[in-house]
Formats: C-alpha cells, structure tokens, sequence
C-alpha cells in the first residue's frame, strides 16, 4: 500500500503540502495557549480587526491574475501573468498609503493607543499580494517542497515574536509578528524562484503582457469583484462585532475562527493547490474531471467528520481548557459556527472549479447574496435581540446555505458535462 501510494503522484503532492501544513498548524496550536494568557480578547480583537482590513484589500491586489498563473500552457505566459501581478500590486500598495492618509481621522478612532498600526495597512496589503503571486507560482512550478518549509518557518516566526515582544518586553506585537513572518515568507519564494531561474526578464515583452492580460480578462472583471465580496463576508463578523458590540466580542470569535480554520489551512489549502493544478491542466486537453472533483470532496468530508462532532459537543469546556477560562465564550462560538465550517472545508474543490470552469459570474452572484444576507444576520441579531449570539447564528445559518448552493451548483455542472461527454 506504501508502494502504491508513493507512486500517486497527486497523493504525494498534497502529502507534501499537508506535512508543511500540519508542522505549522502543530506550532500554531503549541503556542496559542501561551499567547490567549499573554494577550487579552481586546488585544486580539484589535489584530483581528487590522487583519480584516488587510485581508479584504491584499487578496485583490492583482486583480486576482494570480489564480491565472496556473493556466497557461506556456511557461512565458504563466511568467508574463506574474510580472503582470507584481506590477499591479505595487500600484495598489501605492494607492493604499494615499488612502490611509486619507482616512487616517477615521480609522484612528478604531486603532486608539497604537497609531502606528494605521501605517502598517499599506505593508500589509503589498505583503499579501506578493504572497498570493509567488505562492501560485511555486505550485505552478510544483515546488511543493518549499512551500511546505515556508508555512513552517512562518508559523515559528510569528510565534516567536508575537510572544517574546509581549513577555520580554510588554509589548503588543502581535500585528508586527504576522507582518515580518509575511515578509520573511515572500522573500524566501522570491528566493526559490532566483534560484532555479524560473522568472526570466529576458523572455518578457510588452505585446506578451498585453495579450495575456486580455485573454485572462474576466479575472479582474468578475473574479476579483467575487473574491473582493467574499473576503468582505468572511472578515464581516470581526468588523460588524467590534462596531455593534465591542472589540472583545470581535476578539473572541476571532480566535474562534483561527482556530477553526485550521483543518482548512492544513488540508483545504493543499489540496486546494494540488487539485487546481491537476484539474486545470485536464479540463485544458480537454479531459473530464467530475471524478476527480467527487473523490477529492469526498475525501474532505471523511477528514472533518471527527472535528466536527468533537467541537459540536464539548466546544465550551474543550476551549477554556486549552486557551484559559477567560476564552470560553470562544468556544460557544466554535460550537455555533463548527457545521459551517464543515462546508466550508469541503467546498475547496468547488470555489477552485468555478475558476476553471471560468464561471466567475455564477461565483459573482452567489457572493452578492452571501455578502447581503450576511450583513443582515449580523444586523438582524443586533436590532431584534441585541445579542452577539443570535447574531453570530444567523450568520452561521446562512454561510451554511450559501456552501450548500455554491457546492450543488458545481457538482450539477460537472456531471451534465460527463454524461454529455459519454453519450
């Protein structure tokens, strides 16, 4: 059985991408405990609040070109499609910093007593960016090795100066020590890529540029703008709990989500990667990839079945247990919230397949929906009951049904090709 595993190659990739990503999940969960008791629920809403804003904005730096990088035949294309990224990240970043001068009155009233962190925005976004690119890329080039080094070397970084700056010197580090974690990861990327000369200057032109830029147009039309409503809807509770309720509510379900979206970062993520890379390269010969599409969702579903009974029942104590008493109302988040993210790890190959299947204006839609009656459950729960429960409820209750539409319509789609294909 050994043998026959290490001859699937698709296996094997995504074992690599998951041995990287469980190492950095286990250094994750080592240090959250230390970190709960160092920092307080207001702290970590703060964080989360900075990173909310960092996360809707980085993810659309380039337009999302990045998510094209894995489509070219060519790898000239594919590296014109980088070059492309790069330069519209930086004049993102750039437009950023204006608009935080801008905006700095008001966004200094959310981040009272750390100024500086206002500043750190425009970083934040450029250092997401060029994440986003160079990660493609390396999977791309099937450095699936290296990528699994840096979520290492990120999660001990950021560990490592978030608690010491805190204990050793009372200092709230934890923004600077996920920025420099960041920071450190990209360069290590660039530097593979340095290495084994996988971006050539050379080979680029304007004309390539140009033409790959039009060809892959409908990723800044639709799949930027779907990507743009979809973080708005995953960071909405962070944001809207810190403005109707406080920032210890924001902080609690924060480290509610981080902790649940664990088993997304370890598997989601890399099977994510692997599957676009395999599946996209069949769907462009022009193979039919519905069986691989229901193997890899089933897979998925078996892997969360035990985490999701687990938190459903002892969600409360098992959180004050292992992040200290004062964060068990974390944990009655986790039990509220755990069936959506259950849906939510196992539509990984669905959101992957809208793109090559380039229905990015079904995504669109949906994500318009899911945007609205978010707000409203979040809305709902604070104007009729003034409780951050029903409200966070609400919203479970209706991401949930989102994922179910979202992994309905793919799964549809998918199999009307197969049958139309064997007929």
């Amino acid at each position: 059985m050994l043998s026959n595993l290490k001859s699937n190659t698709y296996i094997m990739q995504i074992a690599t991408l998951m041995s990287g990503s469980l190492a950095a999940q286990v250094i994750m969960f080592a240090a959250m405990p230390i970190i709960t008791r160092l920092y307080s629920a207001d702290e970590f809403g703060m964080y989360s609040l900075f990173f909310s804003i960092i996360s809707i904005v980085g993810v659309v730096s380039s337009w999302k070109y990045d998510l094209a990088i894995m489509l070219p035949k060519s790898d000239r294309d594919a590296q014109a499609l980088v070059f492309l990224s790069i330069g519209i990240t930086t004049v993102m970043t750039a437009i950023s910093i204006i608009v935080v001068y801008l905006l700095y009155d008001f966004l200094i009233t959310y981040f009272t007593g750390a100024p500086y962190i206002i500043w750190l925005i425009p970083l934040g976004i450029g250092i997401t960016g060029f994440f986003q690119i160079f990660n493609a890329y390396s999977s791309r080039q099937q450095f699936y090795k290296k990528i699994a080094t840096v979520k290492v070397s990120n999660s001990l970084l950021t560990a490592a100066v978030q608690g010491f700056s805190k204990f050793m010197f009372k200092f709230d580090g934890l923004v600077l020590g996920k920025i420099f974690a960041d920071m450190v990861s990209v360069l290590l990327l660039l530097n593979q890529h340095v290495k084994r000369q996988t971006l050539q200057l050379k080979s680029l032109s304007r004309r390539r540029l140009i033409v790959n830029a039009k060809r892959h147009d409908h990723f800044p039309r639709y799949q930027s703008f779907t990507v743009f409503l979809n973080a708005i809807s995953q960071n909405l509770p962070v944001l809207l709990l810190a403005y109707f309720y406080s920032a210890e509510i924001a902080g609690f379900y924060a480290l509610t989500v981080r902790i649940l979206q664990a088993p997304i970062v370890l598997i989601g993520s890399s099977t994510r990667e692997v599957y676009y890379q395999k599946a996209s390269k069949m769907y462009a010969e022009g193979k039919n990839i519905f069986d691989l599409y229901l193997k890899t969702t089933k897979g998925l579903v078996k892997l969360f079945i035990l985490p999701l009974i687990i938190v459903g029942l002892t969600g409360e104590a098992l959180f004050g247990f292992i992040f200290g008493a004062s964060w068990e109302a974390s944990g009655v988040f986790a039990q509220i919230l755990i069936l959506w993210f259950f849906f939510l790890f196992i539509n990984t190959p669905s959101i992957i397949t809208y793109s090559i299947l380039k229905l990015q204006k079904v995504q669109l839609k949906i994500e318009i929906v899911s945007l609205v009656l978010r707000f409203l459950a979040i809305y709902l729960g604070f104007y009729f009951f003034d409780s951050y429960l029903v409200s966070v409820t609400l919203f479970s209750i209706s991401s949930i049904l989102i994922n179910i539409y979202a992994i309905s319509f793919i799964y549809f789609k998918l199999h009307y090709k197969k049958e139309v294909s064997c007929q």
